[in-house]
């Protein structure tokens, strides 16, 4: 990986793990520290987690509870205000957290009043960086301003552990004619994350919508069963994934990883979307051809 790559990572990651110290006592929301590294929420979190070991949410809640031990030794604070100023919603919560980190709980441990070094601060080393990609590709993107669109299909509450958007293209691609005021730009895939979503509660089992429709003319005539939807204009980079659905990872590995990082723009909280067009010939063949639409300042 050229050490020009490398210096972004680590000048990026090292940022959002500062942002991340620096919010101990705070609410910590994943944009937040995702725009710290001008990732996205998801490919933050994928980053954050081959480099350290750890998901996000995880090494927050460990970081918490071993500065919050610095308290219980050194301060009269009740194991309540000091659970509060830690940002866990109970003591209950806290004294989970604390004994899964350090085998006793809050009020043993200040009894003891040893200080134990539980869980530092990551630092970041160079091989870090080599973990995350083995090939190097090069894709350069069409920078585009685009308004807004209007798009009628069918949705579905979905997640990464349990996700459904292949049933839900089964059931709109029998069903696509019936939109009859279809401009016929191709088929469009979005995911509409929750942007309020926090550390504590974004997992695989994170529910997200996900769409597959088709861009209109109107709303005046939507099939039974189908809806609207307007996906927001603005400035986009789009990238052309060339191949199978097995090596879009890699394609998704370059923009976040590589091209972002090193790039003139940030991320913006707009929705991603793909367009499946003429050249895209179905998820398992290799000439198959698709855009990848990143949102971007």
């Amino acid at each position: 990986m050229p050490e020009n790559i490398k210096d972004s990572y680590q000048n990026r990651i090292s940022k959002a793990i500062n942002y991340i110290e620096e919010h101990l006592k705070d609410e910590l929301t994943l944009d937040s520290v995702a725009k710290q590294a001008y990732y996205s929420k998801f490919h933050f979190s994928r980053i954050f987690a081959t480099i350290t070991g750890d998901t996000v949410g995880d090494y927050i809640r460990k970081r918490r509870v071993s500065e919050s031990a610095h308290e219980l030794i050194l301060t009269k604070r009740t194991i309540t205000e000091i659970a509060e100023r830690y940002q866990f919603d109970s003591q209950e919560a806290y004294t989970r957290a604390f004994q899964s980190i350090f085998n006793t709980s809050p009020g043993k441990y200040r009894k003891k009043g040893h200080r134990l070094v539980a869980f530092e601060r990551y630092t970041l080393s160079p091989s870090d960086f080599e973990r995350l990609q083995n090939d190097f590709i090069t894709i350069e993107p069409k920078i585009v301003t685009i308004n807004d669109k209007m798009l009628i299909g069918l949705k579905t509450e979905t997640s990464i552990s349990n996700d459904k958007t292949t049933q839900m293209w089964q059931k709109f691609m029998p069903r696509r004619h019936e939109v009859s005021n279809n401009r016929n730009t191709g088929y469009y895939s979005v995911q509409i994350y929750n942007e309020h979503i926090t550390f504590e509660n974004f997992t695989n089992d994170t529910i997200f919508e996900k769409w597959a429709a088709v861009e209109v003319l109107d709303f005046d005539n939507i099939p039974e069963g189908m809806l609207p939807y307007t996906l927001c204009g603005g400035k986009y980079a789009v990238f052309i994934h060339k191949g199978p659905i097995n090596t879009f990872k890699k394609t998704l590995d370059y923009i976040h990883q590589i091209w972002l990082p090193n790039s003139e723009y940030q991320i913006d909280s707009r929705n991603h979307f793909e367009i499946m067009g003429e050249k895209y010939h179905g998820p398992y063949q290799p000439k198959s051809q698709e855009e990848i639409w990143v949102p971007i300042l």
